[in-house]
This record gives structure tokens, C-alpha cells and sequence, in this order.
């Protein structure tokens, strides 16, 4: 079954079915009339006819039926009275399985139909007549006909205008009543007329020869000319018929099947002959061979424009070169960055492009090296681009061209110099109003002082007091200043060689001795080994930090008591290497862990205090004489490791 008849004016109920019927060629009649003119014109296998939406009855339309098409098989859709009638009967509220149903059952019963009738027909079948002799060409005629087929050729890529030369040719060759020509559709799956003389307009929209059966199938496989009286299939020969054609002439290109030309009977005679389909035969592997270079011309030209469109569209900049080193395309991004309009460009040797794009490209095309996401600036306008290149290869070892990509990062860079200025002009902000903070009391104690000097100078009491809080004031300003001179400056450091004991035992006597004004009493313990560390340090730059570190810990204590363990150990490395570690540790020091995450960033711990800031300085400091500085955290205690490698002893 392959020919399939829907009357309805319905819509809704017409999609419903095509959508079904895709592997058939399905005909649409809106009512009965138009359904009988087209039984006429088409042999119908399966008629669908709308019991409900039609206004007359269903049995004068049966009538009719078996008068034009008896051989089709009628089902009635809906609930109309005289629907027993009709063969087969279909709900109106029909599901996908009950239709399917119903397309199968009628394919049996027309596929046991026409096997008895093909038997009956061989028993009854006259013996054939002899073959009439071939007649020789029209010397003329067959001239004429060569000039239109060269004609076809000459059509260039426009396929429409070839196949109707093919067509014309073919028609003043063999002189047909009817000619198709047949092409596959964009999935392969079926063909369809793509040009035509004589048929029906019906006939033309609707007929579609599926690929993996009947005729296309047969022609793919046999690779010859399938005459109808020839063939044995009486599928085959439905679909031959179906497009009122006598002869299908396959036309294979590289074992293909391309096209298929279908020819009517001829004006004159019965059948054509042995030559004429030989003839017929050469044509249209000619064609077929045409036809195929320009499918893939044009698969070419579309893939072309579509890549065109990708890099048309694309917010990268893209310009690619040949082995000739000339620019090949350049797309409108690329434009829009450099300031160049691609006209001027491509075609051109690759030294028009601003340098150093043109030496990338060039290294990129003679070593076949990548090239991948380099920042760069150009003396073109200070641009400031991203690219990456790299080479097109094909199966020679030299590429066949070269591909820049790149970004405009101009705006971006702009962008992030405003905003580190801006941060910039912040952190200097919160700087000096934290200096101002931390000197505000130590001056205003200091200025006190100044003022009453001069009337209680013979005071024994006042000036002891006076020297001990102005050398305590004086002693916070220096410390301040170092903290920050720590931070922004290295300073020359002044190596030399000495026990690391001794460099602690130095720190922990002056925090002892020391008044730093933190309000709150101190515990200092000290462990350490008894044989020495020798370590090659500045000595004042490591007591800084390690000072830093003890008041680090001291200042996040509570206010009744600090308590900070100071060990001094040797530590193999995994690296062979022996190195001095300071562990500096408190059980009452607690901080918080968002704090903790940035205690060795400057620029946060800053806006809290400057004693907060040590960390950072110390981290400095360390790392500047060789060492590590590193935090640890346990479940009742936070502490500092300071790794110092180990030197020669002095």
C-alpha cells in the first residue's frame, strides 16, 4: 500500500492523519467531488474518508467508489450511520495504536487481493510478442537533442534550469506523453518529483517513492532501467504507474542513486526500444553526475556561509591567513577592534595587520606552534588584547594556514586601573585615619606633658612619671612607623650568624620589661633544646617579628590574663635540609575564623588595628630572611611557626 486518499474538510483532523501518513503519498480531497476527480486522475490503494464533518451520507460516495477505484479499500472516520458500509471503520477519537491498526489490516487485505489477482492474470497472460526491431536514429533529430543536453551542462550551479533542459532534451529525444524527474528529499528517505512535464498537479505534490522499498530500492540495487513490462513486482509497478510512466531510468553517480528519470508512453508506438533505453541510460548518468557536483557545490557554498555567519557573529576577533601568507578572512569583530575595514585587508600580505599580530600569525603558520590566551598591548591606539593563535594543518606536515583570535581587553584594563586607584585611594584613606588613631593618645599624653614641664619640673614625682609614660608614648609612635615602613619597604638587611635561642631569649625580655599599654597581665613561657640553632638572620629584623607575633596573641587574649608558650626546636625538612622552627602559641588568644582567613592581608587587617597588621609585617619580614611564616590552628589554641634554615656554626 502506497497511495493514500483523505477526504475531510477538517482541519484539525487532516494534520492528525498526515501526521501518521509520512512514509505514504497521501492526497487531499476537501469533500466528494474532489475526492472522485482525483480516483480518476490517481490509483488509490486506501481512501480515509470524514464520516462527521461531510454533509451528504457515506453510501452514494461508496457507490461512486466502486465504480471509479474498485479495487480501493474505504474507511470510514466518525460515527455516521452508514458506516458499516465502508470496509474498514475508524473512531472519531481515534488513538495512535487504532489507527495503525486499521493501516495495517488494509495493507494485508490489498497485498492478498492483488497476489490473487496476479495469479490469475499469469494463467490467463497471452504469450508476448516479439520485440519490434530498433529503428536507427534521426541523424538530425539526435544532433538537435545533443545540442540541448550540452545545453543542461552549460547551466552552470542552477540546478532548477538544468533538470528543465534535461527534461526538454529528453523530450525531443524519445518524445514522451509524460516525464519526471525524481529527487531525494534532505533526509534520503523518500523522493519526490523536483521537475516535470504533463502530470498532474496532484500527482506532483503529493506522490513520494520511499527510498528503502519498491522502485527506488530496486534501481539502487539493479543499476539498470526498469521497463514496466519488465518487471514482476506489482508493487513496483504501482509506483511506476503512479507517476503514469512506462520506463524509470536510474541515475547513479559513483553507484548512487542521484535522480530517478520517469517516462511516460510514447506519442507514438507502444513501448520504447532497446536503443532508445540504452540512450536514455547514458543521458542520465551524465546528469546524474552533474547533478550531484552541484549538490555538493552547493553543500559547500552553505556550509561557507554558514561558518561566514559564525565568525560574522562571533565577539572575538578572528583573521586567518594561507601558506600564502595573505590574509583570508577577517570578520566584523575583528574590524570593530582595530579600526580596519576588512576590504582593506583581506588579500593583502600579512604586514598590513599592526604589529605584532602579523609576526604571531607568521610564527604560528611556519612552526605550527599554539599560542594560547597571551595579553599583549599594541603600539595601535595602546590596545590591549588577548590572543591566541594556531595552526590549520591538513595531511602535509606544513599548516595550511594560520588562525588569530582574539579580545578587545582595553575597556577591561581601564576598568581595573580605575578601580585600583580607587582601592588604591581607600586603603590610603583607612591608613592614615588608623594613624591618626594609634598616635592620637600617645601625642596628646606627650603635648600634656610638654605644657606642665616648665611648672612642675622641680617635681621629683612628676618627672619620673613624665619620663617613664613619654618613653612608653615614644616607644608605640616608633613601633607604628615600623609596622608601616615594614609593609610598603624592605630596608637593607644586615645578615649575620647567631644562635636562635638567643634572638628569643632578646624578645622576651623586653616584652617583659616593656609597658605596651594593652591593660592586660602576661604570661611568657619559654621551652627551647639545650644544644644551639645557629641561623643567618638580620638579628633586629627577626626580633621585630617575632615581637609582632607575641602581641599579636597578647591583643586577642581576654583582659584578665594572656597566656603565650614560646618553643625553639631543630626539624628535618622532607628535602634533607634542618631548619630552626619558633612556635609561638597561646590557649587564650581567640580569634575569629573570617579574621583568621586573611590575618596575613595587609590591606584587611589594616581597617581593624595596626597591632592586627603585625601578622603581615612579620610574614614579611620572615620570608625576607629566608624563612617561612605559617598559621596554625587546633581546638584550644592558635599559634605561629616561624622555619628558619639552619647555617654553619660561627
Amino acid at each position: 500500500m502506497n497511495t493514500v486518499l483523505l477526504v475531510t474538510p477538517d482541519d484539525a483532523l487532516r494534520t492528525r492523519l498526515l501526521a501518521v501518513l509520512d512514509d505514504y503519498s497521501a492526497f487531499v480531497a476537501q469533500n466528494d467531488a474532489e475526492a472522485l476527480k482525483t480516483l480518476r486522475l490517481i490509483d488509490i490503494d486506501l481512501i480515509l474518508r470524514d464520516t462527521a464533518a461531510l454533509p451528504r451520507g457515506l453510501a452514494p460516495f461508496l457507490a461512486r467508489v466502486k465504480e471509479v477505484a474498485p479495487a480501493a479499500l474505504i474507511v470510514a472516520v466518525g460515527g455516521d450511520d452508514d458506516a458499516d458500509a465502508a470496509d474498514l471503520t475508524l473512531p472519531a477519537s481515534f488513538t495512535q495504536r487504532e489507527l495503525d491498526g486499521v493501516l495495517r489490516h488494509a495493507a494485508d487485505r490489498l497485498r492478498l487481493v492483488r497476489e490473487l489477482a496476479a495469479l490469475r492474470g499469469a494463467a490467463a497472460e497471452p504469450p508476448a510478442a516479439p520485440a519490434a526491431a530498433d529503428e536507427p536514429w534521426d541523424s538530425a533529430a539526435l544532433g538537435r537533442v545533443l545540442k540541448e543536453f550540452t545545453r543542461a551542462f552549460a547551466a552552470g550551479f542552477d540546478l532548477p534550469r538544468a533538470l528543465e533542459m534535461f527534461l526538454d532534451a529528453i523530450g525531443e529525444l524519445v518524445r514522451p506523453t509524460r516525464t519526471a524527474l525524481l529527487l531525494p528529499d534532505a533526509d534520503e528517505r523518500e523522493y519526490r518529483v523536483a521537475t516535470h512535464r504533463g502530470l498532474a498537479p496532484q500527482i506532483v505534490e503529493s506522490v513520494r517513492l520511499p527510498a528503502a522499498s519498491g522502485l527506488a530500492r530496486w534501481l539502487a540495487a539493479q543499476g539498470r532501467p526498469a521497463r514496466i513490462h519488465d518487471l514482476t513486482d506489482a508493487e513496483i509497478v504501482r509506483e511506476l504507474k503512479l507517476l503514469q510512466g512506462v520506463l524509470a531510468v536510474p541515475m547513479l553517480a559513483y553507484g548512487e542513486l542521484v535522480a530517478i528519470l520517469v517516462v511516460g508512453q510514447p506519442v507514438f508506438g507502444s513501448a520504447y526500444g532497446r536503443r532508445e533505453t540504452e540512450t536514455l541510460f547514458d543521458l542520465a548518468a551524465h546528469l546524474a553526475t552533474a547533478i550531484r557536483d552541484i549538490a555538493l557545490h552547493n553543500q559547500l557554498a552553505r556550509e561557507k556561509e554558514f561558518s561566514e555567519r559564525i565568525l560574522a557573529h562571533m565577539s572575538s576577533g578572528v583573521i586567518t591567513i594561507g601558506r600564502d601568507q595573505r590574509v583570508g578572512n577577517m570578520n566584523r569583530r575583528a574590524e570593530e577592534i582595530l579600526g580596519l575595514a576588512a576590504g582593506d585587508v583581506v588579500g593583502q600580505d600579512l604586514r598590513v595587520l599592526p604589529s605584532p599580530l602579523g609576526d604571531m600569525l607568521f610564527d604560528a603558520l611556519r612552526s605550527g606552534r599554539s599560542v594560547a590566551r597571551t595579553e599583549l598591548q599594541l603600539a595601535l591606539r595602546g590596545l590591549w588584547l588577548e590572543i591566541s593563535t594556531y595552526p590549520v594543518r591538513g595531511e602535509d606536515q606544513l599548516p595550511l594556514g594560520g588562525v588569530l583570535v582574539f579580545e578587545d581587553l582595553t575597556a577591561q584594563k581601564e576598568l581595573l586601573a580605575q578601580k585600583r586607584q580607587a582601592e588604591q585611594t581607600q586603603l590610603l584613606t583607612r591608613v592614615v585615619a588608623r594613624i591618626a588613631d594609634e598616635i592620637k593618645n600617645p601625642l596628646v599624653s606627650i603635648n600634656t606633658f610638654v605644657e606642665l614641664i616648665n611648672e612642675r619640673y622641680d617635681d621629683p614625682d612628676f618627672r619620673k612619671h613624665f619620663s617613664s609614660v613619654v618613653r612608653r608614648d615614644v616607644r608605640r609612635l616608633v613601633e607604628v612607623f615600623e609596622k608601616l615602613a615594614g609593609l610598603v619597604t624592605e630596608g637593607e638587611l644586615h645578615f649575620t650568624t647567631v644562635d636562635v635561642h638567643t634572638v628569643v631569649d632578646d624578645v622576651v625580655t623586653a616584652i617583659e620589661l616593656s609597658d605596651d599599654g594593652l591593660g592586660k597581665p602576661l604570661q611568657l613561657a619559654v621551652a627551647r633544646e639545650g644544644e644551639p640553632l645557629p641561623v643567618k638572620v638580620d638579628v633586629t629584623q627577626l626580633r621585630k617579628a617575632l615581637s609582632y607575633l607575641i602581641w599579636y596573641l597578647t591583643h586577642s587574649s581576654p583582659p584578665e590574663q594572656a597566656r603565650v608558650a614560646v618553643s625553639v626546636t631543630r626539624h628535618a625538612e622532607p628535602d634533607g635540609t634542618e631548619t630552626a622552627r619558633v612556635l609561638i602559641a597561646s590557649r587564650t588568644a581567640a580569634v575569629a575564623p573570617d579574621k583568621l582567613q586573611r590575618v596575613f592581608d595587609p590591606v584587611e587587617m589594616v581597617q581593624e588595628s595596626l597591632i592586627e597588621v603585625g601578622p603581615a609585617v612579620s610574614q614579611r619580614l620572615v620570608e625576607a630572611l629566608g624563612g617561612q611564616l605559617r598559621l596554625r590552628q587546633g581546638r584550644n589554641e592558635l599559634a605561629f611557626l616561624v622555619a628558619l634554615p639552619l647555617a654553619a656554626a660561627p
